[in-house]
């Protein structure tokens, strides 16, 4: 039982790399609106073919830094970054695998692993460009209202309606906040609320939560930094 343990435990944080790499692909392609399934082979400054080994997970945390093998110059799909997303997936991954198991057929991992990806890709999209697509919230909200509306119907049929209600709700609340305070919430927030109620259901009240916790304390910290560097 143990063996079979540690087996799994490997087999999800090695997954989480893995896919964690191709996170990085998507983080890098749509902010940019480049094909997502055709490979980027060169490096944008000087055109050198990018070694194939450079995908595998973690290789380009030792490898000149993310930078070029011909003009030395970073590369940004070859930087620190990937090596934070690949662990942090991996991270997820596992930590999903390890609260949820094989509940219910496996749906309540999906989902966790599902939402878990979706919002590394936007975090990092949305921290370099300020920017939540729409091309990402929106299909996965379908794709969380479908999962967690699987999951309630075997759980308990007779409230098949609470993804779709507690959806809306914090699509409503999050709105009602752009509309009074628009420059603190946008539009694309108010998006993202409609991702969460779909896939947290009623756990997305304390999503949010967790979510203006974390923006609250972002925020503190670059207020800090910059009064800091208005001093230097």
């Amino acid at each position: 039982m143990v063996v079979k343990e540690i087996f799994f435990y490997i087999l999800f944080f090695l997954s989480g790399l893995f896919i964690g790499s191709f996170l990085n692909l998507l983080i890098y392609k749509i902010p940019r609106k480049l094909p997502i399934f055709g490979p980027v082979k060169t490096c944008p400054e000087c055109s050198t073919t990018i070694p194939f080994y450079t995908k595998v997970p973690l290789v380009t945390l030792g490898l000149r830094g993310g930078r070029c093998w011909s003009c030395k110059n970073k590369i940004v799909f070859l930087s620190y970054q990937n090596t934070v997303v690949e662990l942090l997936a991996a991270s997820l991954f596992l930590a999903n695998y390890i609260f949820f198991g094989f509940r219910l057929y496996g749906l309540y991992l999906i989902s966790g692993i599902i939402l878990c990806s979706i919002l590394i890709i936007i975090s990092f999209i949305d921290l370099k460009f300020k920017i939540i697509p729409n091309k990402i919230v929106l299909p996965f909200t379908l794709v969380g209202l479908s999962i967690s509306t699987v999951i309630i119907v075997l759980e308990n049929p007779g409230r098949w309606w609470q993804p779709l209600a507690y959806c809306a709700g914090a699509f409503i609340f999050m709105l009602i906040i752009h509309l009074i305070y628009p420059k603190g919430m946008g539009l694309g927030d108010v998006k993202l609320s409609l991702m969460l109620g779909a896939f947290l259901v009623k756990n997305v009240i304390v999503g949010l939560f967790l979510g203006f916790l974390i923006g609250s304390i972002s925020g503190l910290i670059l207020i800090i930094s910059k009064k800091k560097k208005l001093r230097q």
